[in-house]
């Protein structure tokens, strides 16, 4: 946790240095490291059987993005507050993260208000077609509650995971038998499938209409791994991957935004001053790095739109380089091999199943806007986790931290009152 506080305040320190802005850094720096201490003493006082690393991960990522959308922005006539705004979203997340750890240390009661969960999900998501909801880039994934401004889906991909966790778990063994087929693949009852298609396709549906390509991709991916997880048929994977194709193929053709999106990825350079404009200063910025980059506020990472959002990787890899980058994504890496050995320690299928689809989602979302700025896919429209600017994404995903520790602190306990046969869950593997 030291080594990620010191990480975060050299960088602000260097910032000083590079822009000469001795005051908002000072205070940025000591605002986040301050909150971020505090909730780990809280976590270890709460949860002292819980996964010491995940927090000092979160910890260095958080403190990475907040000097990264200081760094772009401050020279940004009007957008100096951004960093000072995402400084806010980190404490609002840090107390919503503590007060799961200190009132849901029974978390598995959740799992009876499965139900519930997926109906609020599906409204959630639904809000944005409201006179509440506005679109942003073609994407209509926001809702104005006056002061507030949130993305739904944000909050509505975690309780899907854990109505997803909660109905595998009681249902695991009849959807693993199979009654009938389709297409040559072996399906459960459909009384049996039936609640986990309709919310699936319900929560997905309305965000295709949304036109929000990067959660419709994880509101498919995620429960699909989770259903194999849970039954282990691979059946269930490839049939998924047919509807992934067909379905991808079908909002190729209906919607504008998607074609604009993969053309700009297959060919940026048709037109380089609109559409491609965005992917193509990414590339630049990537490799004008190089190996060791242009120093921290040395970039010219500000020249890609919105880079504070979705491209602020390419900032990091142009200002740190590639060693600077790869090492951002060992920390992602880090975060996900922890989540997985929690999943793997947790103690009942239903604690498993919302560990491993809470890190599944984690990761995914690292590896799809990660690809998209580098050009390896099309760009969806989500955030790098903890590291971009967005209040929603922020607190969303210290929500997501927060259920983590939980289920380890009881996979940790039952360690400690000598319930399996393991000196050290969260030693090395």
């Amino acid at each position: 946790m030291i080594l990620a506080l010191l990480v975060t305040t050299l960088g602000f320190a260097t910032l000083i240095f590079v822009q000469e802005a001795a005051s908002p850094p000072l205070v940025y720096g000591a605002y986040y490291a301050g909150t971020l201490f505090m909730l780990y003493l809280g976590v270890r006082l709460f949860l002292p059987h819980s996964d010491v690393l995940l927090l000092p991960i979160v910890t260095l990522l958080t403190g990475l993005g907040l000097v990264m959308i200081f760094r772009l922005t401050y020279n940004v006539e009007g957008a100096q507050k951004l960093a000072l705004t995402q400084a806010v979203w980190i404490l609002i997340g840090s107390g919503a993260m503590f007060l799961l750890v200190l009132f849901f240390r029974n978390y598995d009661r959740i799992f009876d208000y499965k139900y519930l969960l997926a109906i609020a999900a599906v409204f959630l998501i639904a809000s944005t077609f409201t006179p509440l909801g506005y679109s942003v880039n073609g994407a209509r994934l926001w809702v104005d509650l006056g002061p507030v401004n949130f993305q739904p889906s944000e909050f509505a991909r975690i309780a899907l995971v854990v109505f997803f966790a909660g109905y595998l778990a009681e249902k695991r063994d009849v959807m693993a038998a199979t009654s009938r087929s389709f297409l040559g693949v072996q399906l459960p009852a459909i009384k049996y499938f039936g609640p986990v298609a309709l919310v699936w396709a319900a929560s997905l549906g309305l965000l295709v209409f949304e036109k929000d390509l990067g959660s419709s991709l994880l509101f498919f991916a995620v429960p699909l791994l989770m259903l194999y997880a849970a039954t282990g048929r691979t059946a269930y994977v490839l049939l998924g991957g047919i509807l992934f194709t067909l379905g991808s193929f079908v909002t190729f053709l209906l919607f504008e935004h998607v074609q604009l999106r993969v053309q700009s990825w297959l060919d940026p350079w048709r037109d380089p001053d609109g559409t491609g404009f965005q992917i193509l200063q990414s590339i630049f910025n990537i490799a004008d790095g190089g190996l060791l980059g242009t120093g921290l506020g040395a970039g010219f990472a500000q020249t890609i739109p919105e880079v504070e959002t979705d491209f602020v990787f390419s900032a990091i890899a142009s200002e740190l380089g590639l060693l600077g980058a790869t090492a951002v994504l060992l920390a992602f890496l880090a975060f996900t091999y922890r989540g997985t050995k929690i999943a793997l320690l947790a103690e009942d299928d239903a604690s498993k199943l919302l560990a491993y689809g809470l890190t599944a989602m984690f990761a995914l979302q690292t590896l799809i806007i990660v690809g998209g700025v580098t050009k390896a896919i099309p760009l969806t429209g989500i955030t790098l986790p903890f590291v971009s600017y967005g209040g929603s994404s922020v607190v969303g995903n210290f929500i997501l931290t927060g259920l983590l520790l939980l289920v380890s602190e009881r996979a940790g306990r039952r360690e400690a009152e000598g319930l399996v046969y393991r000196d050290d869950p969260w030693g090395s593997p």
